[in-house]
């Protein structure tokens, strides 16, 4: 049995510092005679700024119907180049994620998400990585005042690693549910790497979503319905930089249950995650095609691509590493935050010194290094590797000598030892049973 609501007593309560503010309950206020206030919500979501220019959000709001068939119930989401909605196709039972992109996201020559999608779900559904990606199902293109936005249709989700962990207490996940993640993503990726030949390039817990479990249908069905989770359904109110007068609503993500009895040896058996958003990924063979000067999030970002070296699907598997680094320990190695010329020195810190010829294919190499690999930064006193500290950390891994050494094998500075996720799937942790 399954849990939707988490009360659960190994979950963090809240504070009221930090709770969420769509959890709050919020009232908007007024400022003598001036427009309404925007409730604190409001900030959290994407900016007004964004629906102000030709390269715009799409103005969304609750009942919208898109293509003349796809009826908007919840807000799930959004991001620098979207939103997502929970939709439902009229006259049918049926349910779908739909992200919107926005004007310039849609009209750029430089980001192939639709591409990407229709390879992924076109490529070998035969291979079991094929179901540890999220499949696209539909997509159109909507005109609003000019401009065109590309709508991806997609298989409805349940929230992400990142807001899942949120509850946890200290943000750390049960060994048990990362082993379970740590082999489905590993299929999910090898699908990339080996079939669609396709790096992400931003893979952490925010872009790894839960499936539904069981009936999917009656679930959605319910998440359309349901109130917000504070229990008002607000709207904000507000100006574009154009004038335009623009309503939002809270972003409202589905949760995923948690299993009545944790202790039980098969607690997450059924718990299916899945990876997404490849927006920003790129064609493995066109990496000088790339958009983007520096690619992954720092606290994720591989060493060969911190230094201005050739990268390539291993620093997938270097970003895979530090991901179920942070969902054992509930903080990731390096600050998320940490300034790109500041992540090679902290590397060192903490993993020892880049390799020669690594340093030596960097355009920015001699920056952080000497001619002969040294560091030319003074650096404190070496610390032990953080995978050490899982043992002392977390008491139900102790003794875990499987998972650190998983661990190390992983975050290998020299991207030309690091191993395959075909190789990491035959490690002895990720086929070990609790």
């Amino acid at each position: 049995m399954w849990h939707t609501f988490r009360r659960l007593p190994v979950l963090r309560r809240f504070l009221p510092s930090a709770t969420p503010p769509h959890l709050q309950n919020l009232q908007n206020t007024h400022q003598g005679a001036s427009a309404p206030t925007p409730p604190d919500w409001a900030k959290f979501e994407e900016p007004l700024e964004g629906y102000g220019s030709d390269f715009g959000y799409l103005p969304v709001a609750i009942g919208d119907v898109l293509d003349s068939r796809y009826v908007i119930k919840r807000k799930l989401g959004w991001g620098n180049h979207s939103t997502v909605w929970l939709a439902e196709q009229q006259n049918s039972p049926r349910f779908s994620a739909l992200k919107i992109l926005t004007s310039g996201a849609t009209d750029t020559d430089e980001l192939h998400e639709l591409e990407y999608l229709q390879e992924i779900r076109d490529k070998n559904a035969t291979h079991p990585g094929h179901a540890h990606n999220v499949q696209l199902l539909d997509h159109f293109y909507h005109e609003d005042n000019g401009a065109r936005h590309l709508c991806l249709v997609t298989e409805p989700m349940c929230e992400t690693l990142s807001a899942f962990a949120a509850g946890w207490q200290s943000r750390a996940l049960p060994i048990p549910l990362v082993r379970q993640v740590a082999r489905q993503v590993l299929f999910g990726l090898d699908y990339l790497h080996s079939e669609c030949n396709i790096i992400h390039t931003d893979l952490k817990p925010s872009n790894i979503m839960f499936a539904p479990l069981g009936d999917p249908t009656s679930l959605l069905a319910a998440a359309a319905t349901a109130a917000p989770f504070d229990g008002h359904n607000e709207t904000s109110v507000g100006l574009d930089p154009n004038g335009r007068s623009i309503a939002r609503v809270p972003q409202n993500r589905i949760l995923f249950p948690i299993p009545e009895n944790l202790k039980a040896a098969d607690a997450w058996r059924n718990a299916h995650v899945k990876l997404a958003d490849v927006g920003v990924a790129c064609w493995a063979d066109k990496v000088s095609e790339c958009p983007f000067d520096v690619i992954q999030s720092p606290a994720l970002r591989a060493p060969e691509v911190c230094i201005g070296a050739e990268w390539g699907k291993p620093a997938d598997v270097w970003s895979f590493g530090c991901m179920i680094y942070e969902l054992c320990l509930g903080k990731p190695i390096f600050p998320p935050k940490a300034m790109d010329t500041v992540l090679p020195v902290l590397q060192v810190e903490v993993f020892g010194d880049y390799p020669l010829e690594l340093v030596q294919r960097g355009r920015h190499g001699d920056a952080y290094f000497n001619s002969d690999g040294s560091s030319k930064h003074d650096l404190p006193r070496r610390i032990s590797l953080p995978f050490d500290q899982l043992l002392s950390r977390r008491s139900d891994v102790d003794q875990d000598h499987l998972l650190v050494d998983f661990m190390k094998r992983i975050l290998t500075l020299d991207p030309d030892r690091r191993p395959t996720c075909q190789e990491l799937l035959t490690h002895e942790w990720v086929n070990s049973q609790d």
